[in-house]
């Protein structure tokens, strides 16, 4: 059936007036649902025309329908006012359940159809044609089958999304990272040291076309994990624009803008960084090991927090970082304290990658389950 033979659009144009209040309707891309925003007067609404529409309708974003932004209204959504941006289907007769035909178009086959009806090249030119969406065809079971198909959908995909929500998240290892390191640190030391008693800052520029020593890649702010310390990659040298600064094995980079991403890194090779980063040298009394883990620390990171949250691009000052204080480990300490931070690190790394397989196959599951629906095997 062509969906235009079974849905019809119905929206009624709304004559907002600039002092009255309006609820704007809104959509969430990957078939996450709708959104209600906060009430606001009609002069904060967007220019284009608006509408109002019923509930158990078919809903569509015209810009980002081919990415998923489908889905069913409900009554609260339908005492909001929708932009012209949002295309509203209901049944034309009792054969068509829009749930089911919700489900349909958040198929591969089904976001396939409206990427084919949604003009433009670039993502954010890609309008859905009206004509060409009501010219899709699609295979229609009995309502009964379309129900029961709908229903069960329902079911799954409320659990999928149920354990989305509630299985710990990249956050939530993140926050353990930090907060760990206070303990297992805390374990060993005696008092506290600040950061210019145990290294200092080198700013080894080089200028483009300068010699590079033995520096052969480039690590950025872009290739250091937050709260881990973990480089996640690199880029080859040779097509640097600006000055950056020389860093070498044992130096800890220690990302200066944006500091609450708690970027730090133990370097274990030469290479140019940002400079964005500051490089320090630790000066002996402590293991580099022992320093990054400090400075990468609840404790730490809290007190960069308190002292950059006001800024609009927050940058620490380097005379900030250097008068910090971390945990001071001594000399008799050190060894378990190293052999302590590695374990812990172990254990939180591979937690974290856990986590990263269970998302992965968690949001593997909602396209799987809606193509067993639509190939006859659920």
């Amino acid at each position: 059936m062509r969906v235009g033979d079974v849905l019809r659009m119905n929206r009624r144009p709304v004559d907002i007036q600039p002092e009255s209040e309006y609820r704007a309707f809104g959509m969430r891309s990957f078939g996450r649902g709708t959104i209600r925003y906060v009430p606001t007067i009609g002069s904060g609404l967007t220019k284009l025309p608006h509408f109002k529409f019923n509930s158990n309708a078919l809903v569509l974003s015209n810009i980002k329908a081919w990415e998923g932004a489908v889905g069913v209204t409900d009554e609260e959504d339908a005492k909001c006012v929708a932009s012209s941006r949002f295309l509203f289907y209901e049944p034309r007769g009792e054969e068509v359940d829009v749930r089911y035909m919700r489900y349909f178009f958040l198929t591969r086959r089904g976001l396939g159809e409206i990427g084919k009806a949604s003009r433009g090249s670039a993502d954010r030119n890609r309008t859905l044609s009206i004509r060409a969406f009501e010219q899709i065809k699609i295979s229609l079971p009995h309502p009964v089958e379309q129900r029961r198909i709908a229903d069960k959908l329902d079911l799954l995909l409320t659990e999928q999304a149920k354990a989305m929500v509630q299985s710990p998240s990249v956050r939530d290892t993140q926050q353990l990272m930090t907060s760990g390191l206070d303990k297992v640190l805390g374990r060993w030391a005696q008092g506290f040291v600040r950061v210019d008693n145990v290294c200092r800052m080198v700013s080894d520029t080089v200028h483009p076309g300068a010699d590079r020593g033995e520096a052969t890649e480039f690590v950025g702010l872009e290739h250091i994990a937050p709260h881990f310390g973990e480089r996640i990659g690199s880029r080859p040298l040779g097509e640097e624009k600006g000055r950056k600064f020389r860093f070498a094995p044992g130096d800890i980079l220690y990302g200066y803008l944006r500091p609450y991403l708690n970027k730090v890194w133990l370097a274990d090779q030469h290479g140019l960084c940002s400079v964005e980063q500051y490089v320090l040298r630790p000066t002996g009394g402590m293991p580099a090991e022992l320093i990054a883990a400090g400075l990468r620390s609840k404790r730490t990171l809290d007190e960069v927090l308190g002292a950059t949250h006001n800024l609009q691009l927050p940058r620490l000052r380097s005379g900030l970082l250097l008068a910090m204080e971390i945990p001071f480990i001594p000399p008799a300490n050190q060894a378990q304290a190293l052999a302590d931070l590695e374990e812990f690190d172990k254990k939180v790394r591979e937690l974290a990658r856990t986590q990263q397989h269970r998302d992965e196959v968690l949001a593997a599951l909602r396209p799987a389950i809606l193509d067993a629906a639509f190939s006859g095997r659920l």
